[in-house]
């Protein structure tokens, strides 16, 4: 289904518009399109450029900022050097994200992101592979698989899930923003659960950054930054600095039903490594599972 126009000479594209770089990114909020334009650097290889605002929260860096480029990349090149339809629904099925240690920014940030088609399934998927850039410093490795599916098929598959009443589902309050590791309530997506390292996932779609328009299913970013705070809420107050990421998702997540969000630490033959696996459970059955690691000060 999917082929790259081929070419001999790299072919470079500037945003048409920013309507046409939200339709290729699927957002509606123009503050949260972080790319801009790309180019083809041969057959399956591309560049996509990238900006971040300015980082005013605790941590070096934003990590929902960093896979939204990872997202907002991929879908790019998809749609327009694949033709896949802006219509279909995306499934993104794995994502796997390395950060080099240190990584930190400061004010505003302009990115290159490289990216590899590796795979190109007949099922309506492709793999990549990213390579984020800031200058000539590799800032973070990524990996990933899109799939996509056609409006009919998608209806048969969700079913009565297909509509939601969008945000008229109990808010219950969210933990400290400091054991998540974000600067404000409504950036926290963990509330209090039964005991232990469990909470229950909570959908404030008042954050735009998160929710950025009505869907019938949880995002599969925000069940990534879901995995992420509570990584460091398990952590309690000693400081890490989580580098490495991956999540496989299994199921979608609806929004009418609680959700359980579990972390279990995990041993490590570092002295200073910190590991933790996190699960992601609703009506019994797991929808996600994400391993998340990084270094923590030498005690």
């Amino acid at each position: 289904m999917f082929s790259a126009v081929e070419s001999t000479q790299p072919a470079s594209h500037e945003a048409r518009s920013t309507a046409k770089l939200g339709e290729y990114t699927h957002l509606r909020h123009i503050s949260a399109i972080l790319v801009s334009s790309w180019r083809r650097e041969r057959p399956d290889v591309f560049t996509v450029t990238a900006h971040w605002p300015e980082h005013h929260g605790p941590g070096p860096y934003d990590p929902r900022l960093l896979a939204q480029t990872v997202r907002q990349s991929g879908l790019l090149v998809a749609h327009a050097e694949y033709g896949v339809p802006t219509g279909h629904q995306t499934l993104l099925n794995s994502l796997k994200i390395t950060t080099q240690p240190g990584f930190r920014t400061a004010g505003a940030c302009d990115f290159e992101v490289d990216i590899t088609v590796t795979r190109r399934a007949r099922r309506c998927a492709l793999g990549m592979r990213f390579r984020i850039r800031r200058g000539h410093a590799t800032v973070c490795l990524a990996e990933t698989e899109f799939g996509w599916v056609s409006p009919a098929a998608y209806r048969r598959m969700r079913g009565r899930h297909l509509t939601v009443d969008w945000g008229e589902w109990p808010l219950p309050a969210p933990i400290g923003r400091h054991l998540a590791g974000r600067a404000d309530d409504g950036d926290v997506l963990l509330a209090a659960g039964t005991a232990g390292h469990r909470w229950r996932l909570r959908n404030d779609v008042s954050n735009t950054l998160l929710f950025d328009h009505p869907v019938d299913h949880v995002p599969g970013l925000v069940l990534l930054e879901a995995a992420h705070q509570a990584a460091r809420a398990a952590a309690g107050p000693e400081p890490v600095e989580l580098t490495d990421v991956a999540i496989d998702f299994e199921r979608y997540v609806e929004f009418d039903e609680p959700c359980w969000i579990d972390a279990r630490r995990l041993s490590t033959l570092v002295p200073n490594w910190y590991a933790v696996a996190v699960t992601g459970r609703q009506g019994g059955e797991v929808a996600f599972e994400a391993r998340l690691s990084g270094l923590r000060p030498l005690s």
